[in-house]
């Protein structure tokens, strides 16, 4: 069984006759929740739920040494980030214009410091989130209308463990971290989503649609999305 949180991503739950307790694991793209059979469904959702702050954590941490520095090269397929070490002693500022992050940042700044860091990777995420929320609903649109897929909505959030997801009720969600994908991958992620509006598993049907649309690149471009390791 497999739950979508719109924080949390996929968590599979994993019914296991040796477990005592629910564990939970960080996996390659979901998060995959072991539990043992005598405890309720009803129990595991109310662990999720209080477990959520734990569990995010776990989401986000940072599995990269990226260091944000005024050396960097930092791409999406967007913006540029440039990081300027200012004139001011105390504050940060930030502007995206014609396809530039500027981060202007104090003068006395010290960029080891894991607090200057997380600022940093704040300002960035409030563009990635700003930028996708800009771009991904005329994409959806774009690709549904081209390949006649129906959808209800588009939900962007901040997964850490997948790409995008689908809903039974044909709600799209795509994470803002697609955002640090190389555009034909994050093209690729939606058609994979709108697929499953019309087919829910990965079943053999599925693969069919989602050449058809791909021009026969499915497998070969999951494979490389799969391969893809991103920035943050």
């Amino acid at each position: 069984m497999v739950i979508v949180d719109k924080d949390l991503g996929e968590i599979r739950l994993v019914k296991n006759a040796r477990a005592k307790r629910i564990i939970v694991r960080k996996k390659d793209g979901y998060l995959q929740l072991t539990y043992p059979p005598s405890v309720s469904m009803s129990f595991v959702e109310k662990t999720i739920r209080d477990m959520k702050p734990r569990l995010m954590s776990l989401v986000e941490k940072k599995t990269t040494g990226i260091l944000f520095t005024p050396d960097i090269e930092f791409n999406t397929f967007s913006f540029t980030l440039k990081l300027i070490t200012g004139i001011s002693t105390k504050n940060y500022y930030m502007s995206l214009k014609e396809g530039i992050l500027s981060i202007s940042c104090p003068a006395d700044i010290n960029y080891n410091d894991s607090t200057v860091q997380s600022t940093i990777k704040g300002f960035v995420e409030k563009a990635l989130r700003y930028e996708a929320n800009r771009l991904f609903p005329a994409k959806v649109k774009s690709f549904a209308e081209r390949y006649g897929f129906k959808y209800t909505e588009l939900k962007i959030n901040k997964s850490r463990t997948r790409w995008g997801s689908c809903s039974s009720k044909k709600t799209i969600n795509l994470s803002f971290y697609c955002m640090l994908l190389p555009e034909y991958l994050v093209d690729f992620v939606i058609l994979h989503e709108l697929c499953h509006t019309v087919e829910m598993n990965h079943g053999e049907r599925f693969w069919q649609l989602l050449d058809k649309v791909s021009d026969d690149k499915a497998k070969e471009l999951t494979r490389v999305l799969k391969d893809h390791k991103t920035m943050l």
